[in-house]
């Protein structure tokens, strides 16, 4: 018995929110038609379930909570779960000012207790491979 296409949406959006790239890549995958996924994900935008905009914004939160990153990570995070460049300018805005950057930069170094005692290199690497911007990485290791 094939299961109703609304009720595996809702399956997948019931562990975390997704963006509107991820539910109809799911809905791909279990063989849904195309019809069928477009009319779905209109019915969860309608009642407010699916909405990128909101999602970019919570995901950027969230992974400065957790996991403090820089914009260019975050901008490439964003783009591989299908988020507009729109909107994900909208939900960086806020992050792109150099104090924000540099508080962020500090508390991903704190949090990675092998990196407080590392030298110059290893945790300019680090803040690198956490998409921090050259400026903002010497800035902070000079001080």
């Amino acid at each position: 018995m094939k299961k109703d296409i609304l009720q595996v949406a809702l399956h997948f959006l019931k562990f975390r929110p997704r963006s509107v790239f991820e539910v109809e890549e799911k809905l791909k995958t279990k063989r849904f038609e195309e019809k069928e996924i477009k009319k779905t994900i209109a019915v969860l935008k309608k009642n407010q379930l699916l909405d990128d905009k909101k999602f970019a914004k919570m995901w950027v939160r969230d992974r400065n909570l957790l996991k403090p990153s820089g914009s260019f990570l975050l901008k490439l995070e964003l783009r591989k779960l299908g988020i507009a460049d729109s909107d994900i300018e909208d939900a960086l805005k806020d992050q792109n000012a150099a104090a924000i950057q540099e508080e962020l930069a500090k508390k991903a170094l704190e949090s990675k207790h092998r990196y407080q005692k590392a030298d110059f290199n290893k945790q300019a690497q680090f803040l690198q491979r956490r998409g921090f911007p050259t400026g903002i990485i010497y800035r902070i290791l000079k001080k």
